[in-house]
């Protein structure tokens, strides 16, 4: 056999092991709220290129944790994939050190999809793949998967709910917008809470106000308030949040209030 012929067969089967999507995992950002990995992966036809996992550290494998998917915003595409947990959700269930938070981040275990580029809407099966995996390795409560994102991650949030109605219990999408809703109606039955600033210069409140509104006219009801405070998480199953803020950062408060989390765990699928 030729050399060129070894070389483009040694090639070859390069390629294949690199379709084989073999784990590769860091845990170097542990801390005593739990378990950090960063799992690069290859995923056909997709630009996820891997996910972030955080494990609580109460975590008991013989009894059923509800699962959180996060979805980045910008700042986070591309790069190293560990670098989500730097900001927003990621960083708060990593590194927060308020004991009475942390009782509520613990209810859940975290995954993070990593965006090399593109939009999460046109990454369904990658994200499929990537709940299936983490299922297969921890004992997740499938009836309670959550979805949540801000700015990219809002959009994709609002477009994934509307095309993965199997498998999310409830959504909170950030500061995003409709690009990648395939069809209202298939968001009639989520429990949803929302947040936009208003003065927003990034990602325009109207985006999400036209969003609500169409689900109003559809006949859904949305409790409307200007502050996180005067939220009733157990009253309501549908949320809108428009706080009068000039700032894009509409997650920060967001993601530390407790209430939060409380809503979510009202609600499992079926």
């Amino acid at each position: 056999m030729s050399k060129s012929k070894r070389f483009f067969n040694l090639l070859l089967i390069l390629i294949y092991a690199i379709h084989l999507n073999v784990y590769s995992q860091t845990s170097n950002l542990d801390s005593s709220n739990g378990k950090a990995l960063a799992i690069e992966k290859i995923y056909e036809n997709s630009t996820i290129d891997g996910y972030n996992l955080f494990i609580p550290s109460n975590y008991d494998g013989n009894k059923k944790m509800p699962l959180i998917m996060f979805l980045q915003g910008s700042l986070g595409v591309g790069g190293k994939i560990s670098k989500i947990f730097s900001w927003a959700l990621p960083n708060l269930v990593l590194s927060n050190t308020d004991n009475e938070l942390n009782n509520h981040l613990n209810n859940f275990i975290y995954v993070m999809p990593h965006l090399k580029s593109g939009q999460f809407y046109n990454n369904e099966n990658a994200l499929r793949s990537i709940i299936n995996e983490v299922s297969n390795k921890y004992n997740i409560d499938e009836k309670r998967i959550y979805l949540t994102g801000l700015s990219r991650g809002g959009y994709g949030t609002w477009g994934l709910a509307s095309k993965m109605t199997d498998v999310f219990a409830a959504i909170a999408p950030i500061c995003g917008g409709s690009s990648g809703i395939e069809t209202y109606d298939a968001l009639l039955d989520y429990p949803i809470w929302t947040s936009h600033n208003t003065g927003d210069q990034k990602v325009r409140y109207e985006f999400t106000e036209k969003i609500i509104r169409i689900l109003e006219e559809k006949g859904r009801t949305f409790q409307r308030t200007d502050n996180l405070s005067m939220v009733n998480y157990k009253s309501n199953d549908r949320i809108f949040v428009s706080t009068p803020n000039d700032s894009h950062d509409a997650w920060t408060d967001f993601y530390k209030n407790k209430d939060f989390y409380k809503w979510l765990l009202r609600f499992e699928k079926g």
